[in-house]
């Protein structure tokens, strides 16, 4: 009876409750966005206005032809990428909607798994493993950039396993999973760069001990070249266009104008606050894990004896070394010197090499960890737990509160809580309920297909419009022709005449072709009924000659007739609660 008890015990014991109870944690953080549904707030820059684009319009001519007809009169698939090849599968339910929140579940799920198995491989505490793990989880990296930042954890975990010549299947599984799930644009060419050195690096070690292990090396380069392939088939029309094989054309990109920064200001913030996107929230557990660093030192040089802290303390000093290197070359890359060399560099130059910051989320949280282990080894019990160990696991704490309420778990919260939160939920931004109401007007009026004629947005992202499977002139796009964005100038040059901010916006970057107002400049949302355009100007025949026939405005043109548009609808579509209503004026030839 009694070896039947310490045998339950054991299993008990062994069980990963910390594991079960952080799943259910990160459930329950997306809670808000699962009820609300398409009444839920998403980020939208760079996420509803660009990549959601990409993938809906990806997915909707997968495998068909080289160019997307919906998109900038018939753009290059490539102006389009989706960051996360694999999620484009999902958005083939025509449920986008839902397709984001799975990919957001998904993101969130492996970022937190990943990390836990990441520090319960380097710290080994459970509950250390599962409280960091959640506050990565936490972080409101961008759900459409797939694994690009939340699965980091896991492939380094999947990284030292295939080194160890352990979980073999799962390692290279999940690397070809990651490799689908990224982009070599945004990450992939850091990850590449990272596995290289690490190859080099065991490569150079093994040499030094002259123990050589030819089978670890191989398996680390094995993973390599699955990335490395995976990433080349992924991207060949784009590899291609920059080799000068198939289709090929200037990008808008080589008109970007660079601006620089002071070494040291872009190295700070680099360090303390990552990079767009990549902020990791890190300053509370970077000061605990300095100060973790400093009791560690102490420790090992009053105590030879002390052999359990030095694998923390190296391997804080690795996450360290790496994040102030990838600091330290965002840094020189926006400085005076860096943008220097990159103006020589063409549309090369336009290149984000501080995307590496992406990576540095991870390692700051796995050297966190390896800091709260530190000193939960040292002050794990009495008066000392209480005064040392408390005040960091508050820090903690603290960290999740931050990263939640700085991203879309806040805002759904209040939107719960008060449905009329300010806040443009999803429905809102795509116009759904009210571009519903446009296409069937426009079927009636043109007695078209929506394929033959075109269609442009004032005070409306156009995202709303493609969304709705209109075929549209304007868009957001990173990488489209240079032609094009001298062609669409034409069209919104009076407006840009009128604002040096727009001209300097659309002329040194670009990447939004859009129809501009110096009358609110910035802003491509107009909510209902709150604002007019009182002396609106574009070249309406440039306009014409591009195909435009339509023009989709979320406010009334006071000078409609004297720029060639005819109003089509004296009073606007709308529902009793969307965020726009809609004018449709016709262009006359």
């Amino acid at each position: 009876m009694k070896v039947k008890m310490n045998l339950k015990s054991k299993i008990i014991k062994n069980k990963n409750y910390w594991l079960g109870l952080g799943i259910i944690a990160v459930l329950l953080t997306m809670l808000p966005c699962i009820i609300l549904g398409e009444d839920a707030v998403y980020t939208y820059l760079d996420q509803l206005d660009g990549e959601m684009i990409a993938y809906i319009l990806q997915a909707k001519h997968l495998f068909r032809g080289n160019s997307i007809p919906e998109f900038m009169n018939g753009a290059s698939k490539t102006a389009l990428t989706a960051p996360a090849p694999l999620a484009t599968l999902l958005f083939l339910t025509g449920n986008y909607c839902g397709a984001l929140t799975l990919m957001t579940l998904i993101g969130r799920l492996c970022g937190y798994i990943g990390m836990y198995l990441l520090v319960r491989e380097t710290a080994d505490e459970k509950w250390i493993a599962a409280l960091t793990a959640f506050l990565y989880s936490c972080i409101p990296f961008l759900a459409v950039y797939g694994l690009a930042e939340f699965g980091i954890p896991m492939l380094f975990w999947c990284t030292l396993q295939t080194k160890k010549g352990r979980h073999l299947f799962t390692a290279y599984l999940y690397t070809i999973l990651y490799a689908l799930s990224s982009s070599l644009v945004l990450i992939g060419f850091g990850i590449l760069g990272v596995g290289l050195v690490w190859i080099i690096r065991t490569l150079v070690s093994d040499c030094r001990t002259g123990k050589t292990d030819k089978k670890s090396v191989l398996r680390l380069m094995i993973s390599w070249f699955l990335l490395l392939t995976i990433y080349i088939a992924e991207n060949l029309r784009l590899l291609g266009e920059l080799l000068g094989i198939g289709e090929k054309f200037a990008t808008h990109k080589s008109e970007y104008a660079l601006s620089s920064r002071p070494f040291w200001e872009e190295f700070s913030e680099s360090l303390l606050s990552g990079t767009q996107h990549g902020n990791g929230y890190h300053i509370l557990i970077l000061v605990c894990t300095l100060i973790a660093v400093v009791i560690g030192c102490i420790r090992i040089f009053s105590s030879k004896k002390e052999t359990t802290l030095r694998p923390l303390l190296m391997t804080i000093g690795f996450c360290f070394g790496w994040n102030l290197f990838f600091a330290f070359l965002s840094a020189v890359w926006n400085s005076g010197l860096g943008v220097n060399l990159r103006s020589r560099m063409s549309f090369l130059g336009a290149f984000r090499l501080d995307r590496l910051l992406w990576i540095a989320p991870c390692l700051w949280y796995l050297a966190a960890a390896c800091g709260l282990a530190v000193i939960y080894r040292l002050y794990r019990t009495g008066f000392r737990y209480i005064f040392c160990l408390l005040p960091v696991t508050a820090a903690f704490g603290a960290t999740a509160l931050w990263a939640l309420y700085s991203g879309e778990f806040k805002m759904n919260l209040q939107k719960l809580r008060n449905p009329d939160y300010g806040m443009l939920s999803y429905r809102d931004y795509y116009a759904i309920g009210v571009m519903e109401q446009v296409q069937v007007f426009l079927d009636t009026y043109t007695e078209k297909n929506v394929d033959e004629y075109r269609v442009v947005s004032l005070g409306i992202d156009p995202a709303a419009a493609l969304y709705h499977g209109f075929y549209c002139l304007d868009g957001y796009s990173n990488n489209y022709s240079l032609d094009y964005k001298k062609q669409f100038r034409e069209v919104i040059a009076p407006e840009l005449e009128k604002s040096e901010y727009l001209t300097q916006y659309y002329d040194d970057w670009g990447n939004r072709c859009y129809l501009f107002s110096s009358e609110c400049p910035g802003y491509y949302t107009i909510e209902k009924h709150g604002f007019y355009f009182q002396n609106y100007q574009i070249n309406t025949r440039a306009l014409y000659e591009m195909g435009g026939r339509y023009l989709l405005s979320a406010a009334w043109i006071q000078n409609a007739e004297e720029l060639g548009l005819s109003l089509l609808n004296e009073t606007p579509f709308e529902t009793n609660d969307s965020y726009y209503c809609i004018y449709i004026y016709e262009l006359l030839p």
